[in-house]
């Protein structure tokens, strides 16, 4: 068995990142890691992209710094959500706040769904996971933020929402007015998100 399965550098990897440990060509590298999943011992998340899925620190999550490549982005909106513990149903996918283009992506490990947002929204309301394998992720506040927001939008995504419980003590009600406060949107999209947020108050 190759050693990469004892490498804890290798639970999310890509091809070129095999390559360069191995000392083989991307080609090379590309047959030997196919063969690997065929034996059902590495996952294929994406093209170019795997994970040994069965380690102790892998998580689905994990995988999105390297499905986001070059564009900015964090987990947020219902997922974070329910991380954070305000939303007690699972999303049935994982989703993803990005600059780039809005996108799904169906992979062995779950779907991922990527809602496009203003460059200027992603300032402030993130953090770092406290995992091995870490992920951007919004916090609470942040992640209510994002999904008011879309809600607000033209598509009306998130027009409809799970119960959302902001009355736990680790939702912070005043933190969430001052990022509303800074978000760089028109009046007529902020007072949208305060109707929202004064409907979920009541």
């Amino acid at each position: 068995m190759p050693d990469i399965f004892n490498n804890p550098d290798f639970v999310i990897f890509t091809t070129r990142d095999f390559a360069d440990y191995s000392d083989m060509s991307i080609s090379a590298a590309s047959k030997r890691l196919l063969r690997l999943s065929d034996k059902k011992l590495l996952t294929r998340i994406t093209k170019g992209l795997w994970a040994n899925t069965g380690h102790l620190h892998f998580h689905p999550l994990a995988c999105v710094p390297y499905l986001l490549g070059k564009e900015q982005g964090y987990i947020s909106f219902l997922t974070a959500l329910h991380l954070h513990g305000l939303v007690s149903q699972i999303p049935q996918s994982m989703q993803i706040a990005t600059t780039g283009h809005a996108r799904t992506l169906s992979s062995p490990v779950g779907l991922y769904e990527f809602l496009q947002i203003k460059p200027e929204l992603m300032r402030a309301g993130t953090q770092w996971s406290e995992t091995h394998q870490p992920y951007l992720i919004a916090t609470a506040e942040k992640a209510l933020l994002d999904t008011l927001y879309l809600s607000t939008r033209r598509k009306r995504r998130f027009a409809r929402l799970p119960e959302v419980d902001i009355w736990q003590t680790d939702f912070r009600r005043r933190e969430f007015e001052r990022l509303l406060r800074l978000l760089p949107t028109s009046p007529r999209i902020a007072a949208a998100i305060r109707a929202r947020w004064k409907a979920l108050r009541s």
